[in-house]
């Protein structure tokens, strides 16, 4: 039997599987993309402003693909907005580039640079970025208090003998949330004893409580309160009676956003059942059994609504030293080449101006971002330098002096 044919065929045939396969892989790890990078050119240095319209363009081109990622990846709208904290790694994810093109124009006075580039981007790297981060975006650090009343047992919150908010953390923490250490908690309601006996009911923006637990480091605050009710003996169809003593555990829960607008974006009243041979042991089971629905409801509602929530948070910027034709132009630079949505303007004054602004993520965030942004062209630049003074808790402070 002539074997040749059968073999050059086999040969054939690998030919074209490893032909056909090679392309498709590196299009995977990498992506050519031709992007544009403008930077304004001060006192003549050319050279500088070259370097900075590159990282510019190095800049755009990893934007387009964050943001298509982001967007295939998760629920949010905007991919670009949400992906900003990655940007300054743009070095990291670009493994070349060619400047195709480069020509000189000018933005009302200032001249400026633009360079077109081709980039290749490190595509399966910037996806392993992405996907952390929508871990991160998308898991917020948690602070639990659970005010509890097992049938007159009090049960302060953060305190060591609260069984019911031990199992809620623990039953949150085995479905994958990050969750603030306890110890923190009780220790700054132990400087903050009046803390642990106020009305979560009342509970509202501005409440001493909720700086307490953002000073912890959380994200969302979930507070809750339950109480225990003994029950009549388990009762067999038929009507038979056991031995077995039950309890009911009722109470609600809210999910309070720590950041921007402090919004209550989830909440719920939930009833747990328990049943032992003792009724101390019942009341505990009930207590448990209110934990794990809450701890299922809530973590529900945090992943279903926490995207959005980036994507809409309000943040106050306050700043001095812009002249109202200036402040107008950074306006428009904000909602040009930042994440920024939307500005409602409180006031616009040069010894003081204050603005509210929609954008996705919190003030640390925006914070890095007008860092990384400044010496783009941002058209306040040719006269004054920009400064943060503080960013805490939904507030950035800024000011403006001349150069």
């Amino acid at each position: 039997m002539n074997t040749l044919p059968i073999f050059r065929n086999i040969l054939i045939f690998f030919w074209i599987f490893l032909g056909c396969q090679a392309p498709q892989t590196a299009n995977k790890s990498s992506n050519r993309i031709t992007a544009i990078g403008e930077a304004p050119i001060y006192q003549g240095d050319l050279a500088l402003a070259k370097n900075k319209a590159l990282k510019d363009a190095k800049l755009n081109a990893v934007r387009k693909l964050i943001g298509e990622q982001i967007t295939q990846k998760s629920t949010v709208a905007d991919g670009q907005s949400l992906g900003s904290r990655l940007y300054g790694k743009t070095d990291a994810f670009v493994k070349s580039y060619d400047i195709k093109g480069e020509e000189k124009w000018k933005l009302d006075t200032q001249e400026m640079i633009r360079l077109t580039v081709e980039c290749e981007v490190a595509e399966t790297k910037l996806s392993t970025e992405v996907d952390a981060l929508l871990d991160e975006v998308g898991n917020p650090r948690l602070a639990v208090l659970v005010q509890g009343n097992l049938s007159g047992k009090s049960l302060p919150m953060g305190g060591s003998s609260n069984l019911i908010e031990a199992e809620l953390i623990e039953l949150l923490r085995k479905k994958g949330n990050k969750i603030v250490d306890s110890s923190q908690l009780s220790d700054l309601l132990k400087r903050n004893p009046n803390l642990a006996k106020l009305d979560i009911s009342g509970i509202e923006s501005g409440s001493p409580l909720l700086s307490m637990a953002a000073e912890s480091g959380a994200d969302v605050l979930l507070i809750g309160k339950v109480e225990s009710k003994d029950q009549p003996p388990v009762v067999l169809p038929g009507g038979k009676k056991t031995d077995f003593l039950s309890a009911a555990s009722t109470g609600p829960y809210r999910l309070i956003q720590l950041w921007g607008d402090g919004k209550i974006f989830g909440s719920g009243s939930l009833e747990g059942r328990g049943a032992d041979l003792t009724q101390e042991v019942a009341r505990e089971q009930s207590a448990k059994d209110w934990a794990k629905l809450v701890s299922d409801k809530a973590g529900r509602q945090i992943k279903d609504e926490w995207f959005r929530l980036t994507e809409q948070n309000t943040i106050i910027l306050r700043f001095k030293g812009l002249p109202l034709e200036d402040a107008i132009n950074f306006k428009n630079d904000l909602i040009e080449y930042t994440g920024v949505k939307n500005i409602q303007d409180r006031k616009t004054e040069l010894n003081g101006s204050e603005w509210e602004l929609q954008y996705p993520g919190k003030e640390a965030l925006f914070s890095e971002e007008l860092m990384y942004k400044k010496d783009s062209s941002f058209r306040y630049l040719g006269k004054k330098q920009m400064k943060i003074i503080s960013s805490k808790r939904g507030v950035v402070e800024l000011n403006f002096s001349e150069k």
